[in-house]
């Protein structure tokens, strides 16, 4: 009886770990590597000729490492850039310190077997100079991400 039960919460133990962790550990197993396969940037504004729609398809790399480190290569399709960065997960968000540049990303984690999509959002109110009127946009961006 006591051999089963020591099994059983063997088991438990084994099969238990956290949501959080198995993500951490997804992000960067089997060589750490996800394809960017799709970027939107959606803007809205009080400002039509602010508004924007653009959606980008494979431009771009992340690559995660078991430390916590990693870097993220995109393109506009013009010019390529390597960003290095720091990394901290959660169940619902992925934070990027890219801190070559002092500037930390929190995105909202959307997790699915071998692919993810990052979310981040912002709104920005401001009067343009000489204008008496109050422009506010809304600007979303989006990563959609498939495991190498």
């Amino acid at each position: 009886m006591k051999r089963l039960l020591f099994i059983l919460l063997a088991l438990f133990v084994l099969f238990s770990c956290s949501k959080e962790k198995k993500i951490e550990r997804n992000l960067w197993k089997n060589g750490g590597k996800w394809d960017i396969v799709k970027y939107e940037e959606i803007v809205t504004s009080t400002w039509p000729a602010n508004e924007k729609n653009e959606v980008n398809e494979n431009i771009g790399i992340l690559q995660f490492e078991k430390d916590g480190t990693g870097w993220m290569l995109d393109s506009d399709g013009y010019d390529a850039q390597k960003l290095n960065f720091k990394y901290t997960n959660s169940e619902t968000e992925l934070i990027l310190d890219f801190y070559e540049y002092n500037s930390t990303r929190t995105y909202d984690l959307d997790w699915k077997k071998n692919s993810f999509t990052l979310t981040r959002s912002g709104t920005d109110t401001y009067t343009p100079g000489g204008s008496s009127e109050e422009i506010t946009d809304h600007r979303l961006y989006r990563h959609t991400c498939k495991k190498e």
